[in-house]
């Protein structure tokens, strides 16, 4: 078993991928020519043009209050006094432009607070990474670009190393050091970092971010802290809470995890074993007894008799544990019974006899044997003597057979819907059942339509945003452009009209005060003296709407808002219809959403006394109405997820227009 599997307890701050983003690199995010089994890169500085956006995401840890800047730097790896301020969303994703760099290494550094993932606990971090801009323009911050880049600065600058060549060892050096596995390392990154923040501060009196940087700073001057006796200590105190709360109860919120707790936690005993230095279980060890830690030399308030693990079947198992289960009883058992006692977990196999359950038969509670290969359960199959996850469709659909294109079958474990296409099935979506269409293989690319509203079959059913669409409607009377939204049956304005021509329309005279705030005498263009009692609107009606579009009436907003609830998410439909950077936010589930491009603006209102109200938390808009009190506006509020009616007390209210077009 390699010693250099240690520093994996490290990767725990930074290299967690929470995302579920299929374009986003991975853990090392380094340009291709830098892998290890590739020839050594090119120079970049005479590659092509930089990139203008660099994004990515910093994977491991949430952010509050955080900052990314990206610094230019020299073919020295200092910095040349160019910078620009980046963004963050609440997804920890970044994007920052590079205007003005003309060199094509660049430093970013996003600091901020870092929320650990167990206690919740706000501390001060700050991470950085070095790109190639002529090579890169999605590069993800974590624990292992964090690491490259101290040594490759380092390398660079006391080392007067060339760059290329520098970049090459510090990479190779990262992963040597790290032990990466091929793939993705989120559950390894998990479990470590989960340790970090629980027992950290308790060990060695220091904040995970504080540890991260000290030991890059090591690393930077090729030391080696293999045999740091912190990381011992750490190695430890998690191999006695490992035992003692067996299933890692011990951090709050992994109940929230993706990962099954039985799988970290067999990452965990390869993590401590490998950092209390024992070697690896082979079959001439089997029976072996290791003594894994002595408590004397480095903690005292663990217990006085530490336990030992034992070498068995290739694994080294917590030998306490296995020596007084003395599981041995076969009578009535089958092939791939499954037994746990006492916190443990067996499997009876007709070959071997009782053995340890793996993390895989302990998240199906079912044994993998010889016999069972290539059984399904509801989302595996046995394979290799493991259960291998597999999608949902592959199992439900096992057995069933495809009769015809387009023809319909039922999964037999979860009874969804699944279309039958060229041999294969896919299951059914939401999407599908609302459009009417099915998009599966055969129609990747095809366009379905709701009303006017096109989607586009990408991995399911994806709404194809205005802007991609390019509609416009220009207002003849002024010049003024607005985009078009198509929402259901119907098109309307996708910005607040801003016509203010009270020569051309006079009506508008004394109605109309900023920021385009109409009355509604303005709005309905009524002439002076109209009695809005006893008038009567012919609909539709155009009001101050530009030729060939009309003031919406109530049915019409009310149509528009069903077309948003039925293709929006779930619970959220004013803040799908929210857009723009005017909302003052509430919180993370009252974010304007602007999921159909729809950018409502907080404009708030001129109140009847001339007074301004509610400017960064609601929009209000006009409609027709033949009731009594014609008065009447549809309103959005940044703190609830409805959409409300208000009357007006006069027709001096000032509030915002949208039109929607007239019928064809």
């Amino acid at each position: 078993m390699k010693k250099y599997l240690l520093p994996s307890l490290l990767v725990a701050l930074l290299s967690l991928s929470c995302s579920d983003e299929s374009s986003t690199p991975g853990s090392l995010d380094f340009p291709e020519e830098l892998e290890p089994s590739k020839d050594a890169p090119k120079d970049s500085s005479k590659e092509g043009a930089l990139v203008t956006i660099l994004a990515g995401s910093v994977q491991g840890e949430s952010l509050k209050e955080a900052s990314a800047v990206l610094f230019e730097l020299d073919k020295n790896l200092v910095q040349t006094g160019t910078a620009m301020m980046g963004m963050l969303d609440s997804k920890d994703h970044y994007s920052v432009s590079t205007t003005g760099f003309t060199s094509p290494y660049a430093e970013l550094i996003v600091s901020g607070k870092s929320v650990q993932p167990c206690s919740g606990k706000e501390v001060d971090s700050k991470i950085s990474v070095i790109v190639d801009l002529s090579k890169d323009s999605t590069v993800n911050l974590n624990l292992f670009s964090y690491f490259f880049s101290e040594r490759l600065k380092e390398l660079v600058k006391n080392s007067n190393m060339e760059i290329l060549k520098a970049w090459e060892q510090a990479e190779k050096e990262v992963r040597t050091l790290f032990a990466l596995p091929e793939g993705d390392v989120a559950l390894e990154a998990f479990a470590a970092s989960a340790l970090m923040d629980r027992l950290g501060e308790r060990a060695i009196a220091k904040s995970a971010p504080q540890w991260r940087s000290e030991l890059a700073e090591t690393f930077s001057h090729g030391g080696d802290f293999t045999k740091n006796d912190t990381i011992r200590v750490i190695g430890g105190v998690a191999l006695f809470y490992d035992i003692s709360a067996g299933e890692l109860d011990w951090c709050r919120d992994i109940k929230n995890k993706v990962f099954e707790k039985k799988a970290v936690q067999a990452y965990m005993h390869t993590l401590w074993l490998s950092i209390l230095d024992a070697e690896e279980c082979t079959e001439e060890r089997q029976g072996e007894i290791h003594p894994v830690f002595d408590p004397k030399k480095s903690l005292t308030y663990v217990q006085e008799s530490f336990p030992v693990y034992k070498c068995d079947s290739g694994a080294w198992h917590y030998a306490f544990g296995y020596e007084r289960m003395n599981v041995t009883d076969t009578a009535g058992r089958v092939d791939g019974d499954y037994l746990r006692r006492e916190g443990y977990s067996y499997v009876y196999d007709e070959v071997t006899g009782w053995r340890y359950a793996d993390p895989s038969e302990d998240q199906y509670k079912s044994g993998c044997t010889k016999s069972r290969e290539g059984i399904y359960l509801s989302t595996a199959v046995c394979m290799g003597g493991s259960w291998v996850s597999v999608p949902e469709s592959t199992s439900d659909t096992q057995g069933l057979e495809c009769v015809a294109d387009d023809s319909l079958v039922y999964g037999r474990f979860t009874h969804a819907a699944y279309v039958c296409e060229g041999g294969s099935f896919y299951k059914v979506t939401e999407m599908d059942e609302k459009l009417g269409r099915y998009c599966t293989k055969k129609t990747l690319g095809d366009t379905a339509y709701a009303g006017l509203t096109p989607f586009l079959c990408r991995d399911d059913w994806t709404l194809i945003p205005p802007d991609s669409l390019d509609e416009w409607l220009k207002d003849s009377r002024d010049g003024n452009s607005y985009p078009i939204v198509r929402m259901g049956s119907q098109r309307w304005m996708g910005a607040n009209l801003k016509y203010v021509d009270s020569t051309a329309s006079p009506n508008l005279a004394g109605n109309l005060w900023r920021p385009a705030f109409y009355s509604w005498t303005a709005a309905m263009d009524l002439p002076e003296g109209t009695d809005p009692a006893t008038y009567e609107f012919t609909l539709p009606h155009r009001g101050i709407c530009p030729e060939g579009w009309h003031m919406p009436t109530k049915a019409e907003w009310d149509s528009l808002f069903a077309f948003a609830k039925e293709f929006g998410p779930q619970g959220k439909l004013a803040h799908s219809l929210m857009g723009g950077i005017s909302w003052g936010v509430v919180s993370d589930a009252m974010k304007p959403l602007d999921t159909f491009g729809f950018n409502v603006v907080a404009t708030g209102r001129r109140e009847l006394d001339g007074a301004y109200k509610n400017d960064a938390s609601h929009a209000y808009f006009w409609f027709v109405t033949q009731e009594e009190n014609k008065y009447q506006y549809y309103y959005l509020w940044n703190s609830k997820e409805d959409v409300f009616v208000g009357k007006s007390a006069g027709p001096d209210l000032g509030i915002s227009v949208r039109c929607v077009e007239d019928a064809k």
